[in-house]
């Protein structure tokens, strides 16, 4: 789905055939018409289920919050703004002359008066108020911990105020104070609330808790709708305007959000008019935060990101229609090596063995880069003088806690460079013979705790940059913080060096691991990239060649972690980016389509990275497991996985992938040299998993109808294969669904409905095989599969494997409706789902 506004074929009142689409209803030409558009009665003119759920959702979360405050009121009242409302809302819906009675509010008027002294225009004195909103956190005495929702605007002042919602109102109350008119603006589905001020005869769209405001080519402010109509008005906007963004955030990160999520054509906008002449008519009560807590706060919130996420084009959404109509190209490969796995050998390993596994396979291949890792953490497996060599300065006693893979790592490694160079100079100059680049790979925080004297891993793989400084650690963990000026210089002394050894850039991490931050703080991080891309320039110039950077961040949860990459990519500071998985065994499809959007605009190249591993155990056996003998299992990722993620972002629009290996896995899989190519990728088999986290808690929860429990799980599942294509190229597309739930009891029944079609089902009467299954139903996210992992196959408990025709999967989204039923009465343990996968297999007819 395309993300930001359409603004070709736009019609006379500005909104294209495609927006209108989104909204039903008649015209509103009076106040009373605009009944049907406010308040909870407007979901019914939203068009969309995900967006009319999302606007639901937002209704309950504020009435969770603010109970019966005025936030909720305004709430009831709002009005969206939408083909049938826009000229109202720009027209009568607001008074142009405040009610204020002067005298009623004197701590407000004080507020104002020393706020705005010394300013000479109505400009200046809206801008003055909105810094005096963004700076209250500032203030002494704020804290999360006992935060209370809601109050007057005076309490606002002395809480101090930190939210958006809050924020607006006391900002709108400021001005209607000044004299200056105003109205709240809630993005319902992205999550903001903001205002508009009447600046000069305009409204001005005005963020009071970001600092965000934005001005046309002529000087005047620009409103909510010049953005929705004109998003380009955000891109261009001068150094004044975008060095008033609060110290909180980056510009371009809080412009990304506006662009793609508050002015996304998908979002709900609503309008509120509010004046301090009406606070009798008006509840300022308060609600602590954790009795909002407790009364569903964070349960109604989940729900209520992931369907807005969804319906903004930011998670699954529907992709079909566009997916069809697209030409798929070819991408290019980038492939990674994890820097330490790689010498797990037993010695030695010469240069030309080093050739042979890790570089030479890529002679002729469609990998353009190969991602070197430089070490597993802390400590090198390179040629460094600025860090140190893994295994070097170990005592003997210290050396036998290893095991016997690690001391085959330091041996090899130290014979490479007693050979002549190293490592890292020799994979540069045998890749450069290729007529390959490689890019030198650094993670960004792989410390390993705790810090124990007899913790092997804290004793190894740990530097002594973390051992020293333990000042410099996050908390009581032992992961860096990167606020400290001595870690982003380690960091950046680390790259500079690899480049100085040969490498064509370096890729930064930062999906190894985070927090970086005890608090997170995109500034600094954003000035270490910064720092990064001046030292690339400055070795560049050195050697006549650009040197690349390249970044690998999760696709979810990067504002809490301050990695602020739509600064990064609107900066042009790096060169390629790799979007990739926070926690691997939750997503399945990782939804890359921000980062193509903003790749598209800014012609930065993403690389979303497809894993070698689905990662539902922890496969890094440790010392005793080795000596004893045992192997942990995984549920392997077949090669039909591979397909699958990677035509799901050959879809997304992605300019390449990045193969996340350990080591050699290259070799002997001629299929992974075709990932890349829309001809040999389209119509071959696939093999699709449901997102894990879609499916926790995998337990189906039970009524009571008709003499028989029942209960159901609906799913969804995006697919990037189009049946009705391979048919018509002549092939035959044979589908089957694997669902691995708790064995079915006589009585038992899982209906299975896809996309609408007529029931499948499996029964507890009708298979006899039922009876032979494994009783015992795993959830991974329960880490009650830890008593397994020992044995084979522990993944395929409760296996069934059930033929589905294949004409009916569709090109993208694709709705399963699981259905449970037990007669007479309730099981005695819940019925249990742990995975749902898709296969498809193609043969020609």
């Amino acid at each position: 789905m395309a993300l930001g506004v359409a603004v070709c074929a736009m019609g006379a009142d500005g909104w294209s055939t495609q927006q209108k689409a989104l909204y039903t209803g008649p015209a509103v030409e009076t106040r009373d018409d605009l009944a049907p558009y406010t308040g909870v009665k407007a979901a019914r003119r939203i068009v969309g289920s995900d967006r009319r759920a999302a606007y639901l959702f937002n209704y309950r979360q504020l009435g969770i919050n603010y109970g019966s405050g005025v936030e909720f009121q305004l709430r009831r009242e709002q009005v969206i703004l939408c083909p049938q409302t826009m000229a109202y809302i720009y027209g009568d819906f607001t008074p142009l002359e405040t009610r204020y009675q002067k005298g009623s509010r004197p701590r407000l008027e004080q507020v104002v008066a020393k706020t705005t002294a010394g300013c000479k225009t109505e400009p200046e004195r809206v801008l003055a108020l909105m810094r005096f909103c963004r700076d209250l956190r500032k203030k002494p005495g704020l804290r999360w911990g006992n935060y209370i929702y809601g109050g007057t605007e005076e309490q606002m002042i002395d809480k101090p105020e930190i939210l958006c919602e809050t924020l607006a109102r006391l900002m709108v109350a400021l001005c209607e104070v000044a004299g200056i008119p105003g109205r709240i603006i809630m993005h319902d589905l992205g999550g903001h609330i903001v205002c508009e001020i009447r600046v000069e005869g305009q409204w001005a769209y005005i963020d009071p808790r970001c600092g965000m405001y934005f001005l046309k080519p002529d000087g005047s402010f620009a409103s909510l709708l010049d953005l929705c109509q004109t998003p380009a008005i955000i891109d261009r906007q001068p150094a004044a305007v975008k060095a008033d963004v609060s110290d909180q955030w980056t510009w371009s990160f809080r412009a990304w959000k506006i662009r793609n999520m508050y002015c996304n054509e998908n979002e709900v906008n609503g309008f509120q008019n509010y004046s301090l002449a009406d606070a009798e008519n008006h509840s300022f009560s308060q609600v602590p935060r954790q009795t909002a807590e407790t009364n569903g706060l964070l349960t109604i919130n989940k729900k209520y990101v992931r369907t807005a996420h969804r319906a903004l084009g930011l998670l699954p959404g529907p992709t079909g229609r566009s997916w069809r109509k697209q030409t798929l190209k070819k991408m290019d490969i980038a492939y990674r090596h994890d820097g330490f796995s790689i010498f797990f050998k037993k010695p030695p390993m010469d240069r030309k063995e080093l050739y042979r596994r890790y570089l030479d396979p890529f002679e002729n291949s469609n990998v353009g880069t190969l991602v070197w890792g430089v070490g597993p953490g802390s400590v090198f497996c390179y040629e460094t003088k600025v860090g140190e060599i893994f295994g070097e300065g170990l005592t003997e006693a210290q050396r036998k806690m290893l095991r016997p893979g690690d001391r085959w790592v330091h041996e090899n490694v130290m014979a490479l460079i007693k050979e002549g160079g190293g490592p890292l100079q020799m994979a540069v100059a045998r890749a450069h013979q290729l007529g390959k680049k490689i890019i030198a790979r650094l993670e960004m925080n792989h410390e390993y705790g705790p810090a124990k004297d007899d913790n092997w891993m804290w004793v190894c793989l740990v530097g002594s940059l973390n051992k020293k400084h333990p000042e410099y650690r996050i908390g009581r963990g032992v992961l860096l913080d990167y606020k400290h000026q001595e870690v982003r210089d380690f960091k950046l002394a680390i790259l500079r060096e690899t480049v100085q050894l040969g490498a064509d850039g370096v890729s930064l991490d930062f999906a190894v691991y985070p927090p970086f931050f005890a608090k997170a703080d995109p500034g600094i991080m954003t000035q270490f990239v910064r720092d990064v891309r001046a030292m690339l320039d400055e070795e560049g110039k050195k050697r006549g060649q650009h040197l690349d950077l390249a970044v690998r961040v999760p696709a979810v949860d990067w504002v809490e972690l301050g990695l602020d990459w739509p600064a990064w990519m609107e900066e042009r500071l790096i060169d390629l980016i790799f979007p990739t998985h926070r926690r691997f065994p939750d997503y399945f499809d990782n939804r890359v389509e921000p980062f193509i959007a903003t790749g598209a605009r800014t012609g930065i190249p993403v690389y979303p990275t497809v894993w070698q591993a689905l990662g539902f155990v922890n496969t890094d056996s440790n010392p005793s497991d080795t000596a004893s003998g045992r192997r942990r299992y995984d549920k392997p990722k077949t090669a039909g996985m591979y397909r699958a993620q990677a035509l799901l972002f050959m879809r997304a629009g992605a300019q390449g992938i990045q193969l996340g290996m350990s080591e050699d896995q290259w070799r002997g899989k001629p299929w992974m040299n075709e990932l890349g190519d829309p001809a040999k990728l389209l119509f071959a088999d696939k093999h699709y998993m449901v997102d894990p986290i879609y499916i926790r808690p995998g337990t189906i929860e039970l009524r009571q109808d008709k003499g028989q429990f029942t209960g159901t799980m609906a799913l969804n599942l995006r697919v990037a294969d189009d049946v009705k294509a391979a048919t018509k190229a002549g092939y035959q597309v044979n589908a089957s669904l694997i669902v691995y739930c708790q064995p079915l009891a006589a009585g038992e029944r899982l209906a299975i409905r896809i996309n609408g079609h007529d029931p499948v089902a499996i029964s507890g009467d009708t298979i006899e095989a039922e009876a032979r299954r494994n009783t015992a139903a795993i959830d991974p996210s329960k880490g009650n599969h830890q008593a397994f992992i020992f044995q084979k196959d522990w993944w395929k408990r409760g296996e069934h494997k059930i033929e589905i025709p294949g004409h009916w999967w569709r090109l993208g989204d694709n709705h399963i409706n699981l259905t449970y039923s037990a007669k007479e009465k309730r099981p005695q343990t819940p019925f249990t789902i742990t995975w749902v996968d898709l296969l498809l297999d193609y043969s020609k007819e």
